[in-house]
């Protein structure tokens, strides 16, 4: 038979397996806060992958500042006056922008390949987003928008073709780096707002940007809205203003021919989501005039049912000019036109002759 305990042995007893215990729980805490830092080295790596595009993009100048933003002007060269008119919208209300003439394609005197430009082009995909503003905005006018083949009109071809030349310089400035190109036509108008409205945009711009508009005309509901200053879109018309980033520029060159007006074709691969396309919202340039408004451009599927149509594809001509909608089209028109002169016509200088009115298939 063993001897009793002590009251000393049966204290001691106790405090061994607690301290065993209390080991046992240290390990155990020690092994949830091991597994618990690793979760957060996950999440933590998880988090710089995403965000490191984006600080990848902005080390690599891909988010420069108004003065570090290298800028053309598409401009023919046979309209100086045209350049001089834009240098001026430019110097009151983005001085510190660095921006040259970029000596526009001459669709009238250049010969532009089919392999780049189609001679002709269908209506079918616009006349689908054409439909939409019209749905959009109230117009009761579906029944004007046909589908059609084209010619496109010489100033057309050397638009397109100038772009493309522009898209190309953005790869060859770039090189390795990511920086942007910001594309202007010369009817550009900048706002007195440009350089704020511009620079909360960009801080809020995705990473995944290939171009983002600053003057455009909408055409469908914005795809999504990422900040008060900026949305991604769906469909949008014009080229006046617009960064590129080299990731774009390769996409676009990669698909050519373009067989459409350019702004078209450029809204169609967005639509399809093959290219991502942002909008500053509201628009920080604006034309010289409103469209269809004080203009004598022959865009060919504005014309194809004659000169003298009495379709309404503007707010100005179809609410008449005492409606709201009406009002702030010409309110735009009015600031472009006192941000400085334009004199003359289209920079594609494209007159209304019989090119770009005939249809190919009626």
């Amino acid at each position: 038979m063993s001897a009793p305990m002590s009251a000393a042995a049966y204290v001691e007893v106790p405090s061994i397996a607690l301290a065993e215990r209390q080991t046992s729980l240290h390990k155990g805490q020690k092994r949830t806060h091991d597994a618990a830092a690793e979760k957060e080295k996950v999440v933590s790596k998880r988090r710089a992958s995403v965000a490191s595009p984006l600080r990848k993009r902005v080390a690599n100048g891909a988010r420069p500042s108004i003065s570090k933003l290298e800028t053309i002007v598409i401009s023919l060269e046979r309209r100086p006056d045209r350049m001089a008119g834009c240098a001026e919208r430019l110097e009151k209300h983005c001085h510190e922008l660095p921006f040259r003439a970029f000596p526009a394609t001459d669709g009238r005197e250049c010969t532009i390949p089919e392999e780049e430009v189609t001679l002709s082009w269908n209506t079918a995909r616009n006349v689908i987003y054409q439909k939409q503003r019209a749905i959009r905005k109230g117009w009761d006018d579906l029944e004007t928008y046909q589908v059609r083949t084209l010619k496109h009109s010489a100033g057309e071809r050397g638009c397109s073709s100038s772009h493309i030349r522009a898209w190309r310089l953005c790869l060859e400035q770039a090189g390795d780096s990511d920086r942007p190109l910001l594309v202007l036509e010369d009817d550009a108008a900048p706002t007195p707002e440009f350089r704020e409205r511009l620079e909360r945009a960009m801080a809020s711009l995705p990473s995944d940007a290939d171009v983002l508009y600053l003057g455009y005309s909408q055409a469908a509901d914005w795809r999504r809205e990422v900040s008060e200053e900026l949305v991604e879109s769906v469909y949008v018309w014009t080229t006046v203003a617009y960064i590129i980033w080299p990731s774009g520029a390769r996409k676009l060159l990669s698909r050519l021919p373009i067989n459409e007006p350019v702004d078209n074709w450029m809204a169609g691969f967005a639509a399809e989501h093959e290219l991502k396309s942002y909008c500053v919202r509201p628009k920080v340039v604006l034309q010289a005039d409103a469209w269809n408004v004080n203009s004598d451009v022959a865009h060919s599927d504005e014309h194809y049912w004659g000169p003298n149509s009495d379709i309404q594809h503007s707010d100005a001509l179809y609410w008449g000019p005492d409606h709201p909608e009406a009002k702030a089209a010409l309110n735009d028109s009015a600031l472009a036109a006192a941000g400085g002169s334009l004199a003359g016509s289209s920079i594609w200088d494209v007159d209304s002759d019989e090119e770009s009115e005939d249809s190919l298939d009626l």
